[in-house]
Order: structure tokens, then C-alpha cells, then sequence
């Protein structure tokens, strides 16, 4: 299979980096001093070698959310670091006229850029699976819902990156391009929230008059909320680890309509899935377009 030579050319200059292996070494440090704050809240350490009943081996299920939160919370701040540069350092080395001059297309270009910066933070991911393998081990979580988490972490990787090749493709400098994928990204988090809350705050003032028209628009302003991975993932722990839905569960409790085809959560997972890569290939095409020679804008 022939390999991107975008990808091909960054893996290369990351191997021979050391700042790459120092950084996988902060985030393993980062991620074993949450696993033993974990360890440490659930019971005393010592008791675990003291006395490992099937009650304490049980308690292990919750290194799996400590873990692997803390380590989304750092994938979703360290890919916009490392796909911002992707044109824009291209421009800061004066390389990006060279580079647009050769026979690869610009949907190769993001798509190189893209591959490069989520192949890095998946190793970063995978390189903490021995960490997340004791609450599989011991705390009785099976196998694919580690599979299913590294799918959904990919999943979130090619969001934010395919959001910070575009910031890179707009903007001129690669600390711009950082900043603006941060904004789009707390955007994409924040404003499908929104809707949500209107409908909430107008369904509370109207009480008492049509109750099935303000159900079905929290119903509706709710689907706003399938593009935000903030959720999926929240429906994700919730299916994993009590076998049922989260979020929408609380929703068909309070009796809104059209919520009951989510109550499993996993058909929000699936939806949420499909919305962020649809997403992730619009601004895929539109950081092709943006780079484009014959567009005749993309170099000014």
C-alpha cells in the first residue's frame, strides 16, 4: 500500500526527535500519577495487597474513567498543537510554495498533515493501554469496550485535527491557527449545547400550556447535541460501565418524546460518530480549497 509522503516525511522527522519521546514520557508520568490519585481515593493502598476480596477487585472499574478522561482531556489539547503547524509552519520555513509545486493534490496535503498529527496521538493512546488494562484485568470490564474507546478517541483525533488544518490553512501564523482551533472546537462544544438550553429555559417559562409542543422542542434542541463529543463520550461510559444510557436516559425519564430510540446509547454513539467524520471531512475540504493554487487566494 503506498503511504502518504506527507506522512511518510513528518513520521520520519518525528522519529529522529527527541522532543516526541520526552513528550511521550510527561504523558506516561502524567497518566500513572492520575492512576495512583485513583488508586489512593478508592481505598488505601496497602489494603489492596492486604486483602484483595472480590469487593476490592470490583473497585478497579473506575481506574478505566479516571484514566482514560484524563488522558481525552489531553489528546483534545495536544492535537490542535500539533496539526496547527501544518501549513503554517509549511509557510514560516518558506517550504509551502515548493510543496504545492510538486504533483501531490492539496486533499493529500491535509489528509498527510491530518495522518501524521493523529498517527502521533494514537501512539501517545496506545502507549497508555497497560495503564487502563488493570481496570480490565481485575475490574471486569470486557475487552471491546477498550476496542470501542480507541475508536471513538480516533474518531475525536480526526475532528480536532481536520479543525486545526483548517485554522492552519486560514490563518498565518501557527499560534493564530492554534488559538482559532481551540475557539472552533469550544464552539462545536458550546453552541450545540445551546439549543438545549433555550428549549429547557423556554419550556420552564411556558409551563402549563402545551406541554407536547415544548417536549418535542427540548426533544429536537437535544439532537443539536449529537456532533458534541463531550456527549459521546458521556453515553460511552454510560453503556460501558452500567450497561445503559446516560444522558438521553434522564431525558426519557422525564417523558420527551422521540428520546426512547436513544435510551441504549448506543445508537447516539453511532449517530455522533458518523456527524463528527461528515464534519471532519467538510473542513477537510475546505483546508483543500483554502491551500489550492488554482484558486489563486490561498498564497495571499
Amino acid at each position: 500500500m503506498r503511504i502518504n509522503p506527507i506522512i511518510r516525511k513528518d513520521l520520519t522527522i518525528t522519529s529522529r526527535s527527541m522532543r516526541y519521546s520526552l513528550g511521550m514520557l510527561a504523558y506516561e508520568g502524567l497518566l500513572m500519577l492520575v492512576f495512583m490519585i485513583a488508586m489512593r481515593v478508592l481505598d488505601n493502598t496497602s489494603r489492596y495487597y492486604a486483602s484483595l476480596n472480590s469487593q476490592k477487585l470490583s473497585e478497579f472499574i473506575a481506574m478505566f474513567p479516571a484514566v482514560s478522561i484524563a488522558e481525552l482531556c489531553i489528546v483534545a489539547l495536544i492535537i490542535p498543537m500539533m496539526a496547527a503547524s501544518a501549513v503554517t509552519g509549511e509557510k514560516e520555513r518558506q517550504t509551502f510554495d515548493i510543496l504545492m509545486t510538486t504533483q501531490i493534490k492539496p486533499m493529500q496535503v491535509v489528509t498527510g498533515k491530518m495522518g501524521s498529527a493523529i498517527i502521533r496521538v494514537m501512539l501517545y493512546v496506545l502507549a497508555s493501554v497497560p495503564i487502563m488494562a488493570v481496570g480490565f484485568t481485575l475490574g471486569g470490564i470486557s475487552w471491546w469496550v477498550l476496542l470501542i474507546y480507541l475508536v471513538l478517541t480516533l474518531v475525536l483525533a480526526i475532528l480536532e485535527a481536520s479543525i486545526a488544518v483548517f485554522s492552519s490553512a486560514v490563518c498565518k501564523r501557527t499560534i493564530t491557527a492554534t488559538i482559532m482551533s481551540y475557539l472552533i472546537v469550544f464552539v462545536i462544544c458550546g453552541l450545540t449545547f445551546l439549543p438545549l438550553l433555550m428549549a429547557a429555559i423556554y419550556d420552564f417559562a411556558l409551563s402549563g400550556m402545551n406541554s407536547f409542543s415544548l417536549e418535542l422542542g427540548v426533544s429536537l434542541a437535544t439532537l443539536a447535541l449529537l456532533p458534541n463529543p463531550i456527549f459521546m463520550f458521556l453515553e460511552f461510559y454510560g453503556v460501558s460501565l452500567s450497561g445503559g444510557s446516560i444522558f438521553v436516559k434522564s431525558l426519557v425519564d422525564e417523558g420527551l418524546p422521540f428520546m426512547e430510540i436513544f435510551d441504549g446509547g448506543v445508537l447516539w454513539i453511532v449517530l455522533s460518530v458518523v456527524i463528527m467524520l461528515l464534519i471532519s471531512f467538510g473542513f477537510m475540504k475546505l483546508a483543500a480549497s483554502k491551500i489550492d493554487p488554482m484558486n489563486g487566494k490561498s498564497n495571499k
